[in-house]
């Protein structure tokens, strides 16, 4: 049987692979969800890595949602948070999207 969070992560990756500007591409060692070639969501065996802004990630963190990503070094980053397995991946991964979206553009 499949890793509940491989699941998961297939079913994601399939809902958001047919919207615009959207692809699949390796970072951070994994394969991720990209907009206009930046990370939007991937996921990990803590669950899921969204990208969205600092209040957000606090709120996230405050509700029990999502703990916080640090990068390398152990350094930890303000806009990033991992949702946890039992949060609402699919919504979670739109607002990263809308908000990745509004800084990224399209590559010419």
């Amino acid at each position: 049987m499949s890793d509940p969070i491989e699941l998961r992560w297939e079913a994601l990756t399939a809902e958001f692979l047919g919207e615009p500007g959207v692809t699949l591409d390796r970072a951070f060692g994994r394969m991720s969800l990209m907009i206009h070639g930046k990370l939007f969501a991937s996921a990990g065996p803590r669950g899921l890595l969204i990208k969205v802004s600092e209040e957000r990630v606090d709120e996230l963190i405050r509700r029990g949602e999502a703990g916080e990503f640090r990068g390398g070094g152990g350094r930890v980053m303000h806009e990033w948070a991992v949702a946890t397995p039992e949060a609402d991946w699919s919504a979670l991964a739109a607002e990263s999207l809308d908000f990745v979206a509004a800084t990224a553009h399209p590559a010419p």
